[in-house]
């Protein structure tokens, strides 16, 4: 859930979240784990949701406590609604810094975030820390594009002209790939990608089409372009 009424792109951003919250609560209480190994992550994820299959009461115990422990530090820190500017399943993105998160279960801070750009639409939203970026809410992502994604990382948000100029370059750059970069990952042996005639079709490596014939601009449309309409839209 994204903050309806802030600016699209903020700056200075604080990102907390619990670790291993499920199995926590469940511990807590007393939930058998059999002989799962909790240090392996994978293996309690399994169990965990296979536990919630079927047993909407665990689902909605296990969402509610992490909900009603987000809200208690939230109130407990004084931090205004409008200062959180995306709740995720177990933990938020805020303006300001919490000074207590010790009580009951530990909400840890993970990082300082520099910049946060939310699309027009507050669906899909994209950080940058330490030139890291993250991108959430975007379907079918998949680690070529980070070639892209992290140019944003470096955008000049004080020189508007700059600013523009670095769009356009990254623009075109979508549009300007080797042909492998437009290959959408589907499984471990086939890929998807944007034709201009034929639209997503499944190939099993680059020999089967030409670039010539990919609709990049789908790729830009779909992956890039909501992100930069929120800068045009702040900076113009």
């Amino acid at each position: 859930m994204t903050n309806q009424t802030c600016p699209l792109i903020i700056r200075d951003l604080y990102l907390y979240d619990f670790k291993s919250a499920f199995p926590r609560i469940l511990e807590s209480i007393d939930w058998s784990f059999e002989d799962i190994d909790l240090d392996d992550k994978q293996e309690r994820n399994i169990f965990i949701g296979k536990a919630q299959q079927g047993n909407e009461n665990l689902s909605s115990y296990l969402n509610n406590s992490v909900t009603s422990l987000l809200d208690f530090y939230i109130t407990e820190n004084n931090i205004d609604k409008d200062s959180i500017i995306v709740t995720q399943k177990d933990g938020f993105i805020s303006t300001k810094r919490l000074e207590k998160t010790d009580n009951f279960m530990k909400l840890d801070f993970r990082y300082s975030i520099d910049f946060l750009i939310l699309t027009p639409d507050r669906k899909k939203f994209l950080y940058t820390r330490d030139n890291e970026v993250t991108v959430k809410g975007i379907s079918c992502i998949y680690d070529k594009l980070f070639s892209i994604y992290n140019r944003f990382a470096n955008l000049s948000l004080c020189n508007k002209k700059t600013l523009f100029k670095q769009l356009e370059f990254i623009k075109q750059d979508v549009h300007n790939q080797p042909k492998e970069f437009y290959m959408i990952p589907v499984d471990d042996d086939a890929f998807v990608v944007q034709m201009k005639k034929l639209g997503p079709i499944k190939i099993k490596d680059s020999v089967s089409f030409s670039k010539e014939d990919v609709n990049t601009e789908e790729y830009f449309n779909h992956y890039f372009s909501e992100f930069m309409k929120s800068l045009f839209i702040e900076f113009v």
